[in-house]
């Protein structure tokens, strides 16, 4: 899997654009972000902007990794992306828009359904499902400590 380094230094994206991958090579691209201290504490999330000017794809970014989406890898050219992030007392961060370019290529033959990324309400009932599955076992552990 190919590993594209970013660093966020504030508003500014370094590299400003960098090559992702060829069309159709779905999830064979990660992104690893490296946030400046402005980050720390904000909610933060990716949107990208496909090549073929289709819908936006919004994810969380959880941590300093994603995977650029299918949507994104479906189309050959410049497909444009902005982190931004927002805190607690509405404070908010954006970044410069920066590019992930997919290269064209020939049909492999078949061809694999596009996997689209789920929109950031299903992200969120995802995250809060876990933490609710991690409440619960501290609850249990608990649970049984006391017992003893």
């Amino acid at each position: 899997m190919k590993t594209v380094y970013i660093k966020a230094c504030g508003i500014w994206l370094e590299p400003i654009w960098a090559v992702a991958g060829t069309r159709g090579s779905f999830g064979s691209c990660v992104l690893c972000f490296d946030l400046s201290p402005e980050w720390e504490g904000l909610q933060k999330r990716v949107t990208f902007f496909p090549a073929d000017g289709t819908d936006a794809v919004e994810l969380i970014l959880n941590g300093d990794k994603l995977i650029i989406p299918d949507e994104v890898m479906s189309a050959a050219g410049s497909a444009e992306y902005v982190i931004d992030g927002i805190g607690a007392s509405g404070e908010r961060l954006i970044s410069q828009k920066g590019e992930v370019r997919i290269v064209d290529t020939a049909e492999p033959g078949g061809r694999e359904p596009v996997k689209r990324a789920p929109d950031l309400l299903h992200q969120l009932r995802s995250e809060i499902a876990a933490l609710r599955a991690e409440i619960k076992n501290l609850k249990e552990v608990r649970h049984e400590f006391e017992v003893f």
